[in-house]
Formats: C-alpha cells, sequence, structure tokens
C-alpha cells in the first residue's frame, strides 16, 4: 500500500520552511560557521519570522555553506542533536497525536511542505517488511545532497522516536550515495547496521510492529486541529523574494513597455549587464531562457483565455512580427497558435537553444 503526499500549494513552491532553515543554520554555527557568511545570502536574513517561506534556492546555498562544518563535525546528525519539540513547528507534533507511528508518518507525508519545498515528493509504502517513509527533491545535481539525503532519515527517525516516546531500531535505511569505505558514524546515527547504498532515493524503514502500535499520546481530535492549522500555516505564510523573484518581477514590468533590453533590466537591478548574466547561470539560466520563458506563458494566457489576434497577441509579447510569435509557438508545442487555442491537452516547453529567435 502507498500513501503519497497532498497537492503541493501553489504559492509556498520553490520555499521551505524558516524552522528547518533555522535548525540546519543553527547546526552550522555549532558546528564553526561563520555568522557572517549567513548574513551573505539573500533570503536568509528573515530566517526568524515565523510568518515567512525562505526561497528554496537560499537553503540550498546554507546547506553548501554548513557542509564543511558539518562533515568535519560528524556530520548531519548534528542537525538533529539540536532539536526540539517544535524545532520543526507543528510538523513535530503530527507525531505526538496521532494514532499510531505508521498514521503519524502518513500525516507528516501529507503535511510535508510545513517544513520543506512543496515541490519535494514524499511517499509512505507499507509492505511485508514495514512501513517505509521515502523522500526525492529535484536536488541531485547539488553537491550538498549526500548530506541532504542523509538528514532526512535522521530527522523522521528523531521525530518518530519522540513521538513513540521510546528509542526505535529501523529495519533498514536507504542512502542514495555510493557507500564510503567506513560508515560506522551512519551506524551510529541511525541505530542499524542494515544501511542500503547507491538505492533510488533516501528513505527509512520501520518494523510493522513498531508502525502498529499505539502511540502514548494519541489524541484524534488534537490530531485533526494540527492537521488543519499545518495547512493554514503554509497557505498564509508570507513569501520571501528572492534575487531570482526580483528578476522576474522586473522583467515583466519591462515587457510592459515592450521587447525588453537586457541593459534596461541590469540598470533596474542597479548592476551591470555582465553581472545580471552571471547571475542567471547560477541560477541555471540565462537571459534569452528567461525571455522566451516569459513570451510563452503570456502568450499561452492569452490564447487560452483570450480571443485576442495572434497580431495582437505578437506585439504583448514583444515580437515585432507574428510570424515569430507563430514560429516560437510551433518550436514550444510542437503545434501552431489555433492548436493551442482549442485544444487544452496541448502543452509543451521551450527547447532551449533550438531555433530561438533572436530577442527583439
Amino acid at each position: 500500500m502507498t500513501s503519497d503526499a497532498g497537492a503541493p500549494t501553489p504559492s509556498a513552491r520553490h520555499t521551505v520552511s524558516p524552522h528547518l532553515t533555522r535548525l540546519l543554520l543553527e547546526a552550522g554555527v555549532t558546528a564553526g560557521l561563520d555568522r557572517s557568511a549567513i548574513a551573505r545570502v539573500p533570503g536568509l536574513t528573515l530566517q526568524d519570522w515565523n510568518s515567512v517561506r525562505i526561497p528554496t534556492a537560499a537553503i540550498l546555498r546554507a546547506w553548501d555553506l554548513v557542509s564543511v562544518p558539518l562533515r568535519d563535525a560528524g556530520g548531519s546528525g548534528r542537525a538533529m542533536e539540536l532539536w526540539r519539540p517544535g524545532s520543526l513547528g507543528v510538523w513535530d507534533y503530527l507525531f505526538a497525536t496521532a494514532d499510531t507511528l505508521g498514521d503519524a508518518l502518513r500525516a507528516s507525508a501529507r503535511h510535508f511542505d510545513a517544513i520543506a519545498d512543496p515541490i519535494d515528493k514524499v511517499t509512505v509504502v507499507r509492505d511485508d517488511e514495514g512501513v517505509t517513509f521515502g523522500w526525492d527533491g529535484p536536488y541531485r545535481d547539488d553537491v550538498s545532497y549526500p548530506l541532504i539525503a542523509e538528514f532526512v532519515p535522521s530527522m523522521l527517525l528523531t521525530a518518530a522516536a519522540w513521538g513513540a516516546g521510546r528509542p526505535l531500531t529501523p529495519v533498514s535505511v536507504q542512502l542514495p550515495h555510493r557507500a564510503p569505505a567506513r560508515h560506522r558514524r551512519l551506524i551510529d546515527l541511525y541505530g542499524t547496521r542494515r544501511i542500503d547504498f547507491d538505492s533510488d532515493r533516501p528513505s527509512i524503514t520501520f518494523s510493522a510492529a513498531d508502525a502498529e502500535a499505539q502511540l502514548p499520546r494519541a489524541d484524534p481530535v488534537l490530531a485533526g486541529i494540527l492537521s488543519s492549522h499545518a495547512q493554514r500555516t503554509v497557505a498564509t505564510a508570507r513569501r520571501v523574494l528572492g534575487w531570482l523573484d526580483r528578476f522576474h518581477a522586473v522583467l515583466e514590468s519591462a515587457f510592459a513597455a515592450g521587447p525588453p533590453e537586457l541593459s534596461q533590466v541590469a540598470h533596474r537591478l542597479a548592476m551591470s549587464p555582465r553581472t545580471l548574466q552571471r547571475r542567471l547561470r547560477q541560477e541555471g539560466t540565462g537571459w534569452r531562457e528567461e525571455v522566451d520563458g516569459f513570451r510563452q506563458q503570456r502568450a499561452d494566457q492569452m490564447l487560452r483565455a483570450s480571443s485576442l489576434s495572434v497580431e495582437t497577441i505578437a506585439a504583448r509579447v514583444g515580437y515585432s512580427d507574428p510570424r515569430a510569435l507563430r514560429r516560437a509557438v510551433h518550436r514550444w508545442y510542437g503545434h501552431g497558435p489555433a492548436a493551442v487555442r482549442s485544444d487544452p491537452s496541448c502543452t509543451g516547453s521551450p527547447r532551449r537553444g533550438d531555433g530561438e529567435e533572436p530577442v527583439e
């Protein structure tokens, strides 16, 4: 039996909880990280505000900052050594009020966006071996991914043991990276010798007996209240704008006056065109990709939700010639504007660098 997390909260996409961010940075500082390095990362300055959501790009940068001091201090387990009930906000208490550990794991999966990015994928799978909580995020190419993958089972084990009111020994832990020459530290961290490396994703498996045991503080009424509260905290949190968010806002504003120019947008962001291009490369994108993506988004909206002519839409998304828009639509969707307008199932994505028209 498989249980998936609930539908992502659109407004919270690409953001994470300030609680998780604080715990991570506190562990880094305890391990020797200079606090001044934190202040230089956009998006982390408001980590002490519980009513905000931190950009995922910022916490990935935080993982990069803490990776060396945490590794030198013994690994990601140092973060959960600092954990206390409530350190991760309402998410922690889902483990105390559920009827069983299996119920707690399913509730924590449904509300994983209360601490992490809603685009992360979590599953709870029940089989003959027990109950497995699995996690996956689109960060496999990030240099800190092995440390993040190591941290997730540790976080689950700590919260689950607190909810159960006793130490828990997992059946197994699965990690996606290669086995180190020695992994005694990981055996001590998870309390089990069965650590399977080169797995598809990080996960932790609890025995069926542990998963089905009644939790000592089970309270179904309070569990329901906490579930509603977890949803509300995500839905009402204010998103902290990261650098790329500010760039998108300026780009959208620039389009209102006609086809945007790189130098114009760079000036409004108080940087040189070369610096702007460098910052975009650091975000894994580029000027042409961003302009093309914005054009597709706006053209898609107008084709599907209005009766505006192709000529009018072309002008509004910055094309001086409607033929350029028709070529772009074919590149994006493999069909012309008429097919996109008439068929809701017609979807696609820009093919970067593939016959892309010059920015006009």
